[in-house]
């Protein structure tokens, strides 16, 4: 129980950080997406059925505040979640490099998935320039705030593995 609820506050921190302090340190006119980089954590830690939920829920929590079709973020996120799960069967705490690139994939997936959900259905179709002034510059300033941001992930993982007396170290 004690890990859904600390899931939870991990949800609500990076849904604050990604939408309000991060507002003011835009790149480029984007802000790093600091719920994937949660999403990714949880799924490289813990396995694609927690990947699902809290990318569902945190997508959930997008949508209903901003968006104007409610679970397109929610989808896309799980889906992510899912994808991302499947790298659990090789995790290693001390390896930065698959998650990095977890990351960034899962980011450029994301934007794709979103912009042809909202823009490209509309008829909007300048995806080139959409890759180079939005996608690229968000999944390289996500990949740099995850530097940041996934080692505290994995240790909240390990305080909480260690509480549920899983890992004894």
């Amino acid at each position: 129980m004690i890990r859904y609820i600390v899931y939870f506050a991990e949800i609500i921190l990076c849904y604050l950080l990604q939408t309000s302090v991060f507002s003011y340190f835009r790149v480029s006119g984007v802000v790093p997406d600091c719920i994937l980089i949660l999403i990714i954590a949880i799924a490289y830690t813990k396995g694609q059925k927690q990947a699902i939920v809290t990318g569902f829920f945190s997508g959930l929590l997008l949508d209903l505040l901003f968006a104007e079709t409610i679970g397109v973020c929610a989808l896309i996120y799980m889906f992510t979640g899912f994808l991302a799960g499947y790298s659990n069967r090789v995790f290693e705490p001390r390896n930065i490099w698959l998650p990095a690139v977890m990351i960034f994939s899962g980011e450029l997936f994301y934007s794709i998935c979103y912009y042809i959900t909202g823009f490209f259905l509309m008829g909007k179709t300048s995806l080139g320039a959409y890759i180079v002034n939005t996608i690229f510059p968000r999944a390289l300033y996500t990949l740099i705030v995850a530097v940041l941001f996934y080692p505290l992930f994995l240790f909240v993982n390990k305080l909480l593995l260690r509480s549920e007396g899983i890992l004894d170290e």
